[in-house]
């Protein structure tokens, strides 16, 4: 078997670069994107009147204040229709 020339081992070695350049391109457009998507959504998120360090703490507050709505709900429904809809 023929080793390849220099010259196609330098063709391919210029491709692989380029294909290289295109993908690193790609990933700091797409890193400029996703920069400022983060931005528009911190900035939502103040707006709603909250830091983001602090939305982890919120969303379970959220959470804890919408389940214990539902029970309040399903205590006022009688089993006999909570069962019937599957709960």
């Amino acid at each position: 078997m023929e080793k390849e020339s220099y010259d196609q081992r330098i063709k391919k070695l210029e491709k692989a670069l380029q294909e290289a350049r295109d993908d690193r391109a790609q990933a700091l457009a797409r890193y400029d994107v996703l920069q400022k998507d983060l931005a528009a959504i911190n900035e939502r998120i103040e707006e709603m009147g909250c830091q983001p360090e602090e939305l982890e703490t919120r969303i379970r507050q959220v959470r804890d204040e919408i389940d214990a709505l539902i029970k309040k709900i399903e205590e006022l429904i009688p089993e006999e229709y909570l069962k019937k809809a599957g709960w």
